[in-house]
């Protein structure tokens, strides 16, 4: 049998016209990048005097050197497989242990929950699914007993979630509205939720955010258009962070359905703040939300800051190590799910009388999946 070399084959699915044509197209989107970089390169000197002059550069090695804090990552993804009946959804949350030298270890294994259910083709079950995700992640924050507890996504991420989830209950199918209208009314979500807002050991760690607290504070022309995580990067040099800025206002006050409270709600996210942080020359800037918490006490911070340099120690690991673990596992969902429906598949099958009709109804047309949103 002849071998299958897997990079022949990389474009076997498209046709030869579209493949030609995106090679193609890849030399002027090139130059385009490459003017982009440049012309960020070229103001860098004039970035960092504003950033000087507006007195927001920080050094780590001002701080007082904290000893070594127990680090955990937590991070969540939901799938939703469309069978010809119904809809077999899953989500799932999962925190990971950090890194430890001389820090205690508290969780060895990685902790999860996880939900899994066939439900009716009813209402939108994304949402009300990612509601159960970000309760799910939540959880696991709160009964963390770890001294740094970091969140793929932003804080207002969790709350468009939630909010998105909890108001299209009504909708959904009651089995998958159950496991959001428990947590959200018996186990007191939104406490939860507040909790966390305000602690001064939780911190969200967006990969990406449309917020550019960094840009308003410089007042950089309009013509030069990059976001926070680019000014950061070229700003800062290493071991090097930004003084906690507020965080950006957002179009409309955030809102949560009942028993929620909107008005402490509002005034927690106007206390957060944005720290942007870069450990290692190799390494970009780091955007981090914290509690006020966190950023009135220069321990609180430089405990943040210590855990996140120690959980960067390689340019392969692009966000800190125990999210980075976070994301590898709850990415391996949508395999797990699909082994699932087929051991599902097959116990239906073996009991079914009409197995013809039986396999239509468990056709799947349809995969949907999802994480966090970008805020």
């Amino acid at each position: 049998m002849a071998e299958v070399n897997r990079s022949d084959d990389l474009f076997g699915d498209l046709p030869d016209a579209l493949v030609r044509d995106l090679l193609h197209q890849t030399s002027p989107v090139a130059e385009t990048i490459r003017q982009h970089i440049q012309q960020a390169r070229a103001q860098h000197d004039e970035l960092r005097q504003r950033a000087k002059n507006a007195g927001i550069i920080e050094r780590k090695a001002d701080l007082d050197v904290p000893r070594e804090p127990s680090v955990v990552g937590i991070d969540g993804s939901y799938q939703i497989h469309r069978l010809t009946a119904l809809d077999l959804c899953a989500a799932a949350a999962v925190a990971v242990e950090g890194t430890v030298k001389e820090a205690r270890r508290h969780w060895p294994e990685p902790h999860y929950r996880l939900w899994v259910g066939g439900t009716p083709h009813q209402g939108q079950p994304a949402n009300v699914l990612k509601g159960v995700m970000v309760s799910m992640e939540i959880e696991l924050a709160s009964e963390s007993p770890h001294d740094l507890v970091l969140l793929d996504g932003s804080f207002a991420s969790l709350i468009i979630a939630i909010n998105q989830g909890v108001s299209q209950l009504g909708q959904a199918s009651a089995s998958l509205a159950e496991p959001l209208r428990t947590r959200w009314h018996a186990e007191r979500l939104f406490d939860r939720l507040l909790s966390l807002l305000q602690d001064q050991r939780t911190v969200a760690v967006p990969k990406f955010t449309s917020r550019n607290e960094l840009a308003s504070c410089l007042t950089l022309p309009e013509s030069w258009s990059f976001d926070g995580k680019t000014l950061a990067t070229l700003i800062l040099e290493p071991g090097e962070y930004t003084t906690p800025l507020p965080l950006s206002e957002p179009p409309s006050p955030y809102h949560l359905p009942e028993p929620a409270d909107n008005e402490k709600l509002n005034m927690a996210m106007q206390a957060l703040r944005v720290v942007y942080f870069r450990p290692y020359g190799w390494a970009a800037a780091v955007r981090l939300e914290i509690s006020n918490a966190i950023a009135s006490s220069k321990t609180r911070l430089a405990i943040v800051l210590e855990g996140i340099q120690r959980q960067l120690f390689s340019p392969a690991v692009r966000e800190p190590y125990p999210l980075f673990l976070a994301d590898q596992m709850v990415k391996s969902l949508g395999a797990g799910i699909k082994a699932a429906e087929q051991t599902i598949a097959q116990q239906i099958v073996g009991e079914s009388v009409d197995v013809e009709t039986t396999l239509l109804f468990l056709q799947n047309y349809r995969t949907e999946s999802g994480r966090g949103d970008v805020t």
